[in-house]
């Protein structure tokens, strides 16, 4: 009998072939992944020079104009990335309050005018972001006038990203840039106002300041980024 008749009529015989097609076209496809797999480990490990190529990129969460009394801050609540599209596929790593603001001091009064009236006082805005453990302040003056500042409140390491070329493994770029989720969830800020009338020569002078107008945006910071080996840049020049 020959082997393929054998093979047709013996089961066992029919089984142990099966069983060595399947271990040779298996295997090789089992040391291919294995393979690519030991190289996508190694290249998140190796330490080598990288550059970090990435771009910020700002959207808005909230914004207001709002005359904030004095002693009485603003608090601003239910704010969350889920109004966001597709917030859970960007890198959120920070978020930044920007305030811009004028002077609303008044001088009433027979005596006010000219030099009579005196000058007004520089007044204090504070803002404060929050979300989850991330709290951060910040304070402004309009110096008597107008002024405006910014708070800002990341979860990443800001400087690597400056450093723009960097001798590190590539895993731990990533851990130190990319937010992981970390910028999801909900966001809340709050604006206080720390006004001071000045001092009028005048006796039939009174100046007041109640408050202030206050201008305020809140921005998700959002940082895309590409990491390249340094002397593939450098070939690609």
């Amino acid at each position: 009998m020959s082997f393929m008749d054998d093979l047709m009529n013996n089961r066992d015989k029919q089984i142990m072939a099966i069983s060595i097609v399947f271990f040779v076209l298996a295997f090789p496809t089992y040391f291919f992944l294995s393979a690519a797999n030991a190289d996508s480990s190694a290249s998140l490990t190796a330490v080598t020079l990288y550059e970090i190529d990435g771009e910020y990129t700002y959207i808005e969460l909230d914004a207001g104009d709002e005359f904030i009394p004095n002693g009485d801050p603003l608090m601003i609540d239910d704010l969350h990335t889920d109004a966001i599209d597709d917030a859970e596929d960007l890198n959120i790593i920070g978020v930044r309050m920007t305030m811009s603001y004028t002077e609303a001091e008044e001088a009433n009064g027979a005596g006010c005018a000219g030099p009579l009236g005196g000058q007004p006082a520089a007044d204090t805005i504070t803002g404060m972001t929050m979300h989850g453990d991330y709290n951060d302040t910040a304070s402004g003056s309009n110096e008597a006038d107008s002024g405006s500042h910014t708070v800002v409140s990341v979860w990443v390491n800001t400087s690597l990203i400056d450093e723009e070329i960097v001798l590190m493994s590539k895993g731990e770029i990533i851990s130190e840039i990319d937010s992981d989720g970390a910028g999801l969830g909900a966001y809340s800020a709050e604006i206080s106002v720390d006004a001071q009338a000045g001092n009028a020569p005048s006796p039939l002078c009174q100046r007041s300041d109640d408050g202030e107008d206050v201008t305020y945006t809140i921005e998700l910071i959002v940082f895309d980024y590409d990491i390249k080996p340094f002397f593939e840049v450098i070939e690609e020049l």
